[in-house]
């Protein structure tokens, strides 16, 4: 049944309180009208629990802003929402138009630096996510007394004597829940094999993101990426205040899955007005091995990004020296699932916390 405001609701009696469904949650198409963002289209979608985000359309159906209660989810950055007209596919132009947002996806050809791998020059996390989409659906589904709502859509990468992969998302969630689930799937629609490397980019921000913010991942092992994250690799889950002298720190792990495959982990803040409150995620393993983390605390860019992918963050030329690459084969397709929610209670806390201790353990 469906939860709504601390009483659960069979689908008949629901439908008889209220006039249409968008007076508790549903979603909403809009497009955005000033500045840089003007036509740009996105969805909103009001699950009812507290829960709402905004899907970019024309920007790979990533997710921009997301509040849970009032309290942003994700961390924003200075360039606002852009059109795709903005999207520059050089070097590191991708930082131009990096909304942040609660997740930006980088792929499908390079994930990381920009390199060059072979004869082909890679921009900075590669042009998906500068890509707009088509052939959107929204649909609400009821399964017995509960609603599914969902959008899909296709968004492609390709070009004349270039890749021709083909992304299929669909982000569903239900009516009176805090969670959003994303599933993909990468298909090479053109005549030869090509490199895929697909990396989910999630930014906390604050007030869940701040020195009080606790970390909670099933790591085994850490690595550093950059330079600078070698003075404190120990230190990877220590945070704190904005300081304009920051800089930003990768770090990359390999994480214990449970016993249905899947990762678990989550960024709590005990220092509001919850007992708890934070975002978790979940995703299979097998489909999403690599796990970087990306710690920036400067003032202004003080955000936490949480990063599955298939690959690494140090551009497609590295992973083809490290034969760690993968590839589609003509015809071949790859499914990406994620699972985003809020923790807002103990129980729920504990739910994560209990997991990863036990697998830390064993």
């Amino acid at each position: 049944m469906v939860q709504l405001f601390g009483k659960e609701w069979k689908k008949e009696d629901l439908l008889s309180h209220i006039g249409r469904l968008s007076q508790v949650g549903g979603i909403s198409q809009f497009e955005y009208s000033d500045g840089k963002g003007r036509g740009l289209r996105a969805l909103q979608i009001r699950t009812g629990s507290g829960l709402i985000f905004d899907v970019l359309i024309d920007r790979a159906m990533d997710i921009g802003a997301a509040e849970f209660a009032g309290y942003p989810l994700g961390w924003q950055s200075s360039t606002g929402l852009c059109h795709p007209r903005y999207f520059l596919p050089l070097d590191k132009h991708w930082l131009d138009t990096f909304e942040g947002g609660l997740l930006t996806t980088c792929g499908l050809s390079n994930v990381g630096r920009p390199n060059q791998d072979q004869e082909k020059e890679l921009t900075l996390h590669g042009i998906i996510s500068g890509c707009p989409a088509e052939n959107v659906n929204i649909n609400y589904a009821w399964h017995g007394d509960n609603l599914d709502m969902s959008v899909e859509g296709v968004i492609r990468e390709t070009a004349v004597f270039g890749p021709n992969l083909c992304l299929r998302r669909l982000i569903w969630t239900r009516l009176g829940e805090k969670k959003i689930f994303i599933e993909d799937e990468v298909a090479n629609e053109g005549g030869v094999s090509t490199p895929l490397m697909f990396l989910y980019h999630t930014n906390i921000g604050w007030p869940i993101f701040d020195k009080d913010a606790s970390l909670i991942l099933p790591s085994k092992n850490v690595e550093i990426i950059n330079a600078k994250s070698e003075e404190d690799m120990e230190h990877f889950s220590f945070f704190h205040d904005p300081d304009k002298k920051a800089t930003e720190k990768v770090y990359s792990h390999e994480l214990i899955p449970d016993t249905s495959g899947n990762v678990r982990l989550a960024v709590v803040n005990s220092n509001m007005n919850h007992p708890c409150f934070g975002v978790y995620m979940k995703y299979p393993f097998k489909q999403l091995p690599r796990f970087t983390q990306w710690k920036m605390m400067g003032k202004g860019t003080y955000v936490l990004g949480l990063e599955p992918g298939n690959c690494g963050v140090k551009g497609r030329a590295a992973e083809r020296a490290n034969k760690t690459l993968e590839f589609l084969e003509a015809g071949e397709s790859r499914k990406f699932n994620l699972e985003i929610g809020v923790i807002s209670t103990p129980e729920e806390l504990s739910q994560v916390t209990d997991l990863v201790e036990d697998l830390l353990k064993s």
